[in-house]
């Protein structure tokens, strides 16, 4: 368990697992030092508090390529200095436009697309670090002799820990990124299928949502009436 600060509200608070979800791939996977650059492909909430944690722990420049504008934008409110929408400009392409012909030295892939991995690693350096936070429900063929020719280090993460939650907690105390952005939907738990529709669907393009348990206050009321 993780103490979380006393201003911090109940629906801030559950996302300091989502944050050490990312602080897990960036910091204790890919050794993530300062000025280094990262792309973060898929804004989802782990990809979107990747960007916030990886601009916290001073990446420069951090990428952020997705689908939606509406959710770039919410990328570039928790720190992204770029976002790509891949429908309208090839992920790749617009990586080595932005870093002047060069690959990016870290890549944090949150979409689970079935291309990722092998566009992730046209998106390094020689060298480079890609971790895989998600991944595509079925199987895929990867060019591994790429993976080899150019000393590419992949690492899978599923997970976060005490230490990485911690961590992030105290990223989101001192406030170095508005986690609460990418809460989009509370709901009672008496509503929890709809809840559970929302976050499947993404209706409303919900990113984050929170099911509330009644208090014992609401649960007299309620008893009450």
């Amino acid at each position: 368990m993780v103490k979380v600060a006393d201003d911090m509200s109940d629906e801030e608070a559950t996302l300091v697992v989502t944050a050490g979800t990312a602080m897990y791939g960036l910091t204790e996977f890919g050794g993530l030092l300062a000025g280094e650059s990262v792309v973060v492909t898929g804004p989802g909430p782990i990809g979107l508090l990747g960007v916030g944690v990886a601009k916290a722990l001073a990446a420069d420049p951090v990428i952020l390529t997705g689908t939606r504008d509406n959710r770039l934008e919410i990328g570039r409110k928790l720190g992204a200095d770029h976002v790509i929408n891949v429908r309208n400009e090839d992920a790749v392409a617009g990586v080595k436009r932005i870093l002047g012909g060069k690959g990016a030295d870290y890549v944090l892939e949150c979409s689970g697309a079935t291309n990722a991995l092998n566009e992730a690693m046209l998106m390094v350096n020689r060298g480079g670090k890609i971790c895989l936070a998600a991944f595509p429900h079925e199987k895929v063929p990867v060019d591994v002799a790429n993976i080899v020719r150019n000393n590419i280090y992949v690492y899978g993460s599923r997970g976060e820990g005490k230490s990485l939650t911690h961590r992030a907690q105290a990223l989101m105390e001192q406030k170095l990124f508005e986690a609460k952005l990418i809460h989009t939907h509370t709901f009672e738990l008496k509503d929890l299928p709809e809840a559970i529709r929302y976050a499947k669907d993404r209706v409303d393009d919900a990113i984050k949502v929170v099911v509330r348990m009644p208090s014992a206050v609401s649960e007299k009321k309620m008893a009450a009436e």
